[in-house]
């Protein structure tokens, strides 16, 4: 195919709407409104609960939410899909109901306990592990029409995760268990922390990563048995991280306070930041797969992804540049790989609004990378283009009145 002419292009390029978005980008908020879990049966189907039995939902991928009266004011703590016919909601007060449709209506179950419940684990539509305050252990071998209590102490448990055999509970005040065989016996492991763990996710068969309070991260590459601190590459320290997920075996991400996500593509063992494109505290993550998933927090904020979130933004120098321009794209060619990390360094002569987008050769607007103030320098932006078919794609640079462009392909 030919390419277009560059007046024809110019034409397009202030005409065409938007038609995708990489990195984060919001979808909803309302205020004085806290979520504190979210979850996702597909890239379509999504629900959210919180504060007083806030349940919002989505069946169009987050264009349009619904608020779902489910006849409760409790304050829910977590929603877990098992599938198109189960999702089960959690919260205060031992309180517990599950829905068959998708979210619409909920049925209450009677728990009998009146700890705060705060995570669910399936086995299978019918049996359930579930956790909570004061390490509530919960089961259910009937869908949640009759529970054992299988004990309790003083510390909570605040999430758990299986992959196989291999299971992980994380609590307060540094609490980990660790499971190698389906959940039959628990073993106290240490975390190297005394602080509150929040949240745990398991890539394969031996790796798990589990994050926590002032910005605790903590990783296992052999099962559970041993753990180590790892670190990330801008100082968290001062931030609460509050949920982590794994996309693949390789590539994870971390949310928290202040807006702060992380990304993994090393199974867990380096952190560096992503564009969150907020400042609000985001209480948990989910993913529907490798590439689209949602955030929420407080006011009710809900951001997606449609490539795994990838973006960075790295001042590379303070000197101011005589004028706007793109110093360097690389590599050449791009490749879709999940693993692939595209670069665009330029400069900026002073401090004003950047945009940076990118254009089919029909002058399609089909990612928006970047919208935001900067201060003049030079700027590197790396992302993922995993999200974009195969082809000849432009980058458009404007900084207020300048602009700057510059060619990239794209293969498999």
């Amino acid at each position: 195919m030919k390419s277009l002419p560059l007046t024809l292009f110019i034409l397009f390029l202030f005409s065409a709407p938007a038609s995708a978005q990489l990195g984060w980008f919001e979808q909803h908020d309302e205020t004085d409104v806290i979520l504190y879990s979210i979850d996702m049966l597909d890239a379509a189907t999504i629900i959210a609960v919180g504060v007083d039995g806030y349940i919002i939902r989505s069946t169009d991928g987050g264009n349009n939410w619904a608020t779902v009266d489910a006849g409760t004011t409790q304050t829910l703590r977590r929603v877990r899909w098992y599938s198109s016919s189960l999702v089960v909601a959690l919260g205060n007060g031992g309180f517990a109901m599950k829905s068959s449709d998708k979210g619409t209506t909920w049925t209450m179950l009677n728990t009998g306990v009146t700890k705060s419940l705060l995570d669910v684990h399936f086995f299978d539509e019918n049996n359930w592990l579930v956790v909570g305050q004061a390490a509530q252990v919960l089961t259910t071998s009937d869908g949640g029409a009759t529970w054992d209590d299988e004990g309790n102490s003083t510390n909570n448990y605040n999430e758990i995760a299986f992959h196989g055999d291999f299971g992980v509970i994380v609590g307060n005040k540094g609490t980990l268990r660790v499971t190698t065989n389906g959940g039959e016996k628990w073993r106290s492991r240490s975390s190297t922390s005394d602080l509150e763990l929040t949240s745990v996710d398991i890539a394969d068969d031996s790796t798990a990563v589990l994050v926590g309070a002032n910005g605790t991260i903590v990783h296992t590459a052999d099962t559970g048995r041993t753990w180590n601190a790892v670190y990330a590459s801008v100082p968290i320290s001062a931030l609460r991280l509050s949920g982590v997920r794994f996309l693949t075996p390789q590539r994870g991400v971390i949310v928290g306070y202040g807006g702060i996500i992380l990304e993994t593509m090393d199974g867990g063992r380096n952190w560096t930041p992503q564009v969150s494109n907020t400042q609000i505290n985001i209480e948990a993550v989910a993913f529907a797969d490798s590439r689209v998933g949602n955030s929420a927090g407080w006011n009710a904020t809900i951001m997606r992804t449609t490539s795994g979130g990838s973006l960075a933004v790295t001042q590379l120098g303070t000197a101011r540049p005589s004028s706007l321009g793109i110093d360097a794209t690389w590599p050449q060619p791009l490749s879709r790989s999940m693993t692939e990390t595209a670069h665009i360094k330029f400069d900026l002569p002073s401090t004003a609004n950047v945009q940076l987008r990118v254009y089919d050769l029909l002058g399609r607007e089909v990612s928006s990378l970047l919208s935001r103030d900067m201060n003049a320098g030079t700027w590197d932006i790396t992302w993922n283009p995993s999200g974009l078919s195969k082809g000849v794609y432009l980058y458009h640079l404007t900084a207020d009145t300048h602009s700057q462009t510059a060619k990239f392909v794209v293969v498999d």
